[in-house]
Order: C-alpha cells, then sequence, then structure tokens
C-alpha cells in the first residue's frame, strides 16, 4: 500500500521527472515505482517482485501512469472551466429566479392578506355589531332585571313594613295595657302614700300638742279630753293595718300579670294576662238552633256551634255576634281545632262506619268549609273520634272506649306514632299541651295527664265537679280549664275551675246559671289572645282576663 515516508525517516531517492520521491510504500518504506491494474494498488519494487509478479497481474510503470492521468486531468481543464462557466451564469439565473421568485411571492402574499384583511374586516365588523347588540341587550336586561329587583326590594320593604307594624301595634297596644296597669297600681299606691302621710302629720301635730298642753297644767286639763279623743279615733281606724292589706291584695294582683306568647295553629299570639276574669259580652244563639251544643273553636273569634236536632253545623262571630250555618243535616261533630290558618280539622261520630277502620270520622275542613279529605283509623267497638292539634302540627285522634291514641301527620295521613294507656280507656276530649304531654278524659270527672310514651303523669280530679265535667286546655299556658255544674241554692250553676297540670285546683274563675233550652254541659274554650268563652246552653259569655284592684 502506499503511503507517505515517516517524518525524520525518510529514504533518499533519486528524482524523476514527474514522480514525487516521497511517495512510499506502507509496507516496505520504498519508494513506488509500479501501478497494478489488477488489484488497482500502487506498489513498490519488492510488492512487484513477490505479489504482483505473476499473471492475471498487469504492472505498469509509475512514471508512466502519472504522465498518463495527468495529461487526462489536463485534458479535462477547458470543461471544468466551461463548466465554471456555466455554474456562474446558473448561479446568476437562481439569484435572478430567486429575486423574482421572493418579488413575485411577496407580492401574492401582499394579496392574499388584503384579500384576507377585506374578508376579515366584514367579520370584525359584524362581530362588533353582534357584541354591541349583545351587550344593549344585555344592559336591557340588567335594566329590566334591575328593576325587578328594585320592584321586589319595595315590594318586600312594603310587606316587611306592614310586618313591622303589625308587630310594633301589637307591642304598642300591650305596652299600652302594661302602662294602664302601671298606672292603676301607682294611683292606687299613691293615694295609700298619701293615707299613710296623713296619718304620719296627725301624731306628728298630736305630738306637738301633748308637748304643748304638758307646758301648763291649765291648758292640760282644758285640751286633753280632745286630744285624747283624737287619739283614740286614730287608733280606731287601724290604717297601718288597711294599708298592709291593701299593698298584699296589689302583689298578689301584680303577681298574677304575665306576659304570655307562643304558636297555636301555625299563628303566633301574645298577650298581657291579668288577675280578675271580667265578663266583657254575651251572645245569643239564634232560635234557629233548637238544642246548641258548642263544639271547639273554628279559629280566634268563630265557634263551631251544633244543633243537637238535626247535626246542623254553625259558627258563631264572637265578634260580630252574627251565627251562619255552614253544614246541613252532617254527622255529629264531637270536637274540632284549626290546624292552621287554611284547615280545620273535626272529631265525628258515625254511626255508619263497619269493618276495622273508622272512615270519615276524622275530616279535614278548608276555611269555605268544604270538604279537604277525611282521615280513616282503626276502628275498636264505638264509633266516636276525639281530636286535637299539637305543638307540631299533628293531629291527636282517639276512638271513644278504646285506649289507644294516635299521632296523625296530616301531609300523608299516616299514623306516625301509636300511645296505649295502662288500664285506662278514652271517655271523651283529648287535650295536648305544649309540653308534649297530652290531656284524656278518663271517666266522667276525671283527667290522666300521660307522656307520648303512654306513661301516667297525673290524675286530675276533684269530689266538687260533681257527676260531670269538661276540660280544655289553654295553648299558650298549659293552664286547664274544668267547666262542671254546681246545683247549690235549687239551680244548675256552671262552674269553671283554673287547674295545673298536676291537679291542684287555682281558683274558680266565673260562674254563670245554666239555660233550660239545652241540657247538655258544653266546654269553655279559651282563645290564643286569652278570651275565656262559657256557653249556658243559650248564650256565649265572653271573659276577658283584667287588672283590677
Amino acid at each position: 500500500m502506499a503511503a507517505r515516508f515517516p517524518e525524520g525517516n525518510q529514504v533518499q531517492l533519486r528524482p524523476q521527472k514527474g514522480h514525487d520521491m516521497t511517495w512510499s510504500c506502507d509496507k516496505h518504506g520504498e519508494p513506488i515505482a509500479f501501478y497494478c491494474k489488477k488489484h488497482g494498488l500502487f506498489v513498490c519494487d519488492r510488492c512487484a517482485i513477490k505479489e504482483h509478479c505473476q499473471k492475471p497481474c498487469e504492472l505498469d510503470d509509475i512514471e508512466d501512469v502519472i504522465f498518463e492521468r495527468k495529461k487526462k486531468v489536463d485534458e479535462k481543464q477547458p470543461e471544468i472551466q466551461e463548466l465554471q462557466k456555466q455554474m456562474k451564469a446558473l448561479d446568476l439565473k437562481i439569484k435572478t429566479a430567486l429575486a423574482f421568485s421572493d418579488t413575485n411571492l411577496q407580492t401574492v402574499n401582499n394579496n392574499i392578506q388584503a384579500s384576507y384583511h377585506n374578508k376579515i374586516k366584514p367579520v370584525k365588523e359584524k362581530e362588533d355589531r353582534m357584541i354591541r347588540v349583545i351587550n344593549e341587550e344585555a344592559e336591557e336586561e340588567i335594566r329590566l332585571v334591575n328593576e325587578k329587583r328594585e320592584k321586589r326590594i319595595k315590594d318586600c320593604h312594603i310587606e316587611r313594613e306592614k310586618e313591622r307594624k303589625i308587630i310594633r301595634d301589637e307591642e304598642e297596644k300591650l305596652l299600652s295595657d302594661a302602662k294602664k296597669i302601671t298606672e292603676i297600681v301607682f294611683k292606687k299606691i299613691k293615694d295609700l302614700t298619701n293615707k299613710s302621710q296623713h296619718v304620719i302629720n296627725t301624731i306628728k301635730n298630736i305630738e306637738c300638742t301633748i308637748t304643748r298642753i304638758n307646758q301648763r297644767d291649765e291648758t292640760l286639763v282644758n285640751e286633753a279630753p280632745q286630744v285624747l279623743a283624737s287619739i283614740d279615733e286614730n287608733l280606731s281606724l287601724n290604717v297601718h293595718q288597711d294599708v298592709s292589706d291593701c299593698l298584699h291584695r296589689i302583689e298578689n294582683a301584680i303577681q298574677g300579670v304575665k306576659f304570655v306568647e307562643g304558636k297555636v295553629g301555625g299563628e303566633y299570639y301574645d298577650r298581657i294576662d291579668g288577675n280578675k276574669w271580667e265578663l266583657v259580652k254575651s251572645i245569643h244563639i239564634p232560635s234557629r238552633v233548637n238544642k246548641p251544643w258548642v263544639r271547639g273553636l273554628v279559629s280566634e273569634d268563630e265557634i263551631c256551634v251544633q244543633d243537637g236536632d238535626n247535626n246542623n253545623t254553625y259558627v258563631t262571630n264572637i265578634n260580630t255576634k252574627h251565627t251562619e250555618k255552614v253544614i246541613d243535616e252532617g254527622v255529629l261533630i264531637t270536637s274540632c281545632v284549626p290546624m292552621d290558618s287554611n284547615v280545620i280539622v273535626c272529631g265525628k261520630r258515625r254511626d255508619d262506619c263497619t269493618g276495622d277502620r273508622l272512615n270519615g270520622c276524622i275530616t279535614l275542613y278548608d276555611r269555605q268549609r268544604k270538604v279537604f279529605r277525611d282521615i280513616s283509623i282503626p276502628r275498636n267497638g264505638y264509633t266516636s273520634v276525639h281530636v286535637d292539634v299539637d305543638r307540631d302540627g299533628m293531629i291527636i285522634a282517639s276512638q271513644s272506649n278504646q285506649s289507644n291514641i294516635y299521632i296523625i301527620n296530616p301531609a300523608d295521613d299516616k299514623i306516625v306514632n301509636a300511645i296505649t294507656m295502662q288500664g285506662k280507656k278514652v271517655r271523651g276530649v283529648i287535650q295536648a299541651l305544649s309540653s308534649g304531654d297530652i290531656v284524656v278524659k278518663t271517666g266522667y270527672d276525671k283527667y290522666t295527664v300521660i307522656s307520648r310514651s303512654g306513661e301516667e303523669k297525673a290524675v286530675i280530679y276533684s269530689d266538687e265537679w260533681g257527676w260531670w265535667s269538661e276540660c280544655r286546655v289553654d295553648k299558650l299556658t298549659d293552664i286547664l280549664y274544668i267547666v262542671h255544674l254546681d246545683r247549690a241554692n235549687n239551680t244548675c250553676t256552671i262552674a269553671v275551675d283554673q287547674v295545673s297540670q298536676d291537679g291542684i285546683i287555682q281558683a274558680r274563675i266565673v260562674e254563670y246559671v245554666q239555660s233550660d233550652r239545652s241540657r247538655v254541659l258544653s266546654p269553655c274554650f279559651i282563645t290564643p289572645s286569652g278570651n275565656l268563652v262559657g256557653f249556658d246552653g243559650n248564650k256565649l259569655h265572653l271573659y276577658k282576663k283584667t287588672f283590677v284592684l
């Protein structure tokens, strides 16, 4: 193989024409002498002798090879020059074409941009128009929303102001009632103070007189009888005891004044209870109601009255004193109570019930006295049902002569709880207390307070109530009011006793003579505003608890 001599180790050769003497064999380090056409190798003398001397190798002298190839290279020089000339011309053409292309394509690019700019411009204008419309519509909607919002806020202010006015008016009325009580007490105490001060001043004057007359015997003898008489007169008045007794009565009267508030039938009520019941008015039940029986409160101002002869049902308004027939010849109503401002629930007695269910013995009416729907409970014997509504708006129902009391959800008419009394049966009215307990009539003159689990908590009874009584509860205070007959003095007097939940009779509050028109004892009712409504068989008597000294 041909290679250059290594530096510093070159062999000095005889220079020949056209031959680079530094060109040596890689294998032997000797100058190249031949070219082997067979193998295409440049070889030295030793390579030629040892490896390329036999056929088919054909060796050419290196000088001839160099000369021949140089000649061929030189012969190509004009072609190279011509090619260089052509390439320079081609390079110019390329540059010219590039410049032309650049210019032309830039023009095309400019035209494209101009064209699409013109196309985008209306799109942008359309977008601006649409956004403008959207903004205008949004502004209009916002304006309408704001107007609606402002109207709703204004309406809200108006409605809440109405509510505030009602609350303020109620507060003002209660404060006015409290102020009247305060003025009565203040005037009475002022009178007592003046009376006491008058006695104190009189005693001081007597003391001064005694001091004066003691200074001279003559004066003492002459004026002592009058002074002694004055002392005896003041001592006989016993002002100290009278004032003390009066103060004690005032304290007891004030102690009986209470602010009461709460919800009944979904409505909020508040009031000031005084210390004494006073008759406000009496309302005659018209003669077209042959045998009037009072069955319950329909609202704060309305009493349900039923004719015992034909079961026609009436409503008497205690404000207007007007009595209106609402149901013709219906079934016997045992009890009725407002569930809320829209619905009234009635318990009934139906003799046409068969099977194992009491259908139509509990009925819901709307305020137009139209049947809303009936609620069914299990039937066990008697077909008379009494009802009430508890603090949570649940219906409490019981069947006469049975031990079960049912708690019914009026939302779906389902019985959510069944309370069973042990050893006792329902004999009439049931009343819900705000504590959740229930007052059940368990005898003609006995009432039992039971818990929701059926536990007996108290038995309420009095020998004075005789053979028949009726009980109703003040829903705001849980005070029981027992109506019973007092047959003293050959008259039949209806008395109302105020009784606590533990059975203690607190007071005999009112009495009225029973009429011959209806001999059925009707219960009294306490309206949420604190009025007591009693019925003597002919008239409704409306009492109000006022403050009296």
